[in-house]
């Protein structure tokens, strides 16, 4: 039996904004946490270890990256490739914190990957509204994706229903073509029955007749 993919799960309207902060420095980390405190909905969770930002992301599944573009560990341009390359966390948001304002420096970031670009630390106005921007964004892309993949999911299982409604029309076919042949020979041996026991009922009389002839003369 051939498997079919599960439709996705459509995410939520009001979905919180998740982000992942990759930074080998902590106290990063906790001042993106303080200039979002006011922000309810959104989650920050932090990874220190560059080398484990790859199976965090997976884990978590971020509504927007936030990464340091110098980390010891791992070089960030390549960070953002390899999220690019990445199964799951390929098309999640990537904004690049970074203390250059290069513009030559940003454009290489835009060219590996990256989605965004900000000066740490930035104002946690301009901060919030770049995070929100591009968690709606993936969002949406999500729930679109997920409303791709459940219309072919559907189209599928039509097809499988039109394929099985000609398969189950065709035996009935078959069989009331194999009923009509039964009822035909059923009726061609009453008919056969019928004759003979004519023919019985005739032949009596006859032999009978034929049988007395030398004394009726």
């Amino acid at each position: 039996m051939t498997e079919t993919a599960q439709p996705m799960q459509f995410p939520k309207e009001h979905s919180p904004v998740r982000i992942l902060v990759v930074d080998d420095q902590p106290i990063v980390a906790e001042s993106i946490r303080r200039l979002l405190a006011n922000e309810a909905d959104i989650e920050i969770h932090f990874c220190q270890d560059p080398t484990l930002a790859l199976s965090v992301a997976a884990d978590i599944s971020p509504s927007v990256i936030l990464q340091d573009l110098l980390m010891p560990e791992e070089e960030g341009m390549m960070l953002v490739k390899f999220f690019r390359a990445h199964p799951k966390p390929n098309d999640t948001p990537i904004v690049v914190l970074s203390s250059k304002d290069d513009p030559k420096t940003k454009a290489v970031a835009f060219g590996a990957g990256a989605n965004d670009y900000l000066v740490k630390l930035p104002d946690p106005v301009e901060l919030t509204a770049r995070l929100r921007y591009h968690a709606t964004a993936y969002h949406n892309f999500l729930r679109q994706d997920a409303a791709s993949q459940t219309l072919a999911y559907n189209k599928e299982l039509e097809a499988r229903v039109d394929s099985r409604t000609a398969e189950l029309k065709q035996a009935l076919d078959q069989l009331k073509q194999a009923q009509t042949k039964l009822i035909h020979t059923e009726k061609m041996n009453s008919m056969g029955q019928l004759v003979a026991g004519i023919a019985h009922e005739v032949n009596n009389p006859i032999n009978f007749i034929y049988g007395n002839l030398n004394y009726v003369k």
